[in-house]
């Protein structure tokens, strides 16, 4: 039998297993099917919730490692829909996303990300251009600023459905990294700081954060119309 199969098979014994509605023959009798299957093909229980973990892909447009803001979003959609996030580099698409959660979580945290980034670079463009009379720098740490400010400002239209990521849910990505990305490495995002006339670029990029677009279509409750990878 293929190793997926048997995974899926499992994940819906255990789930039979734990299902309060479940008899308690049904979940005694799904309970030791799950396990006589996963000592017989010697699935271990870490491989068995990274079995758990869908994921949903979406380029950056860059062919440069994304920039921090780029990621600062990524990871503001990801935390609403229990998601967590990693870059890596496709050989034709360029640097790219990967969300990863459970159920649609993935594809949804994909799709707010598509959504918003649309109207972030837009914002920041035109804002950059803008800043008169001044160096190439000045201009590109102006736009980072920006950039930041209007991901916070998003952060809390976001936040009707965020939310720490679930203890389940975290253990689940856990064993899924530590399965299929081994060798990942992790970076930590520090925010630029605003002196002087810097922090009107901040202060716009607040406001104009505010004006956002996230429609309902990424709620939890309506799973959006879009094709993305969906494999473990």
């Amino acid at each position: 039998m293929d190793k997926e199969k048997i995974l899926d098979k499992v994940t819906k014994l255990m789930a039979l297993a734990y299902n309060p509605g479940a008899n308690t023959n049904e979940a005694a009798t799904a309970l030791r099917q799950a396990r006589s299957l996963m000592a017989r093909y010697n699935i271990e229980s870490d491989e068995l919730r990274a079995s758990l973990v869908l994921e949903a892909s979406i380029p950056t447009g860059t062919r440069r490692s994304p920039a921090d803001w780029l990621h600062s979003l990524a990871a503001t959609c990801a935390t609403a829909f229990d998601c967590s996030h990693l870059s890596y580099y496709h050989p034709s698409k360029g640097y790219c996303f990967k969300f990863l959660g459970k159920g649609i979580g993935a594809e949804l945290a994909a799709y707010a990300y598509s959504s918003l980034i649309v109207q972030l670079q837009k914002a920041r463009r035109e804002h950059v251009s803008q800043q008169k009379r001044c160096q190439l720098k000045t201009k590109r740490r102006r736009g980072q600023l920006f950039a930041e400010g209007w991901i916070a400002a998003v952060a809390f239209k976001v936040r009707e459905f965020a939310g720490d990521l679930d203890p389940e849910t975290q253990a689940d990505i856990t064993a899924y990294l530590n399965l299929h990305h081994p060798q990942l490495e992790r970076s930590t995002i520090t925010p630029s700081e605003a002196k002087g006339h810097d922090s009107s670029s901040l202060q716009a990029g607040i406001q104009q954060g505010q004006r956002a677009q996230l429609h309902r279509g990424v709620g939890r409750d309506t799973q959006p119309a879009i094709a993305l990878g969906g494999s473990r």
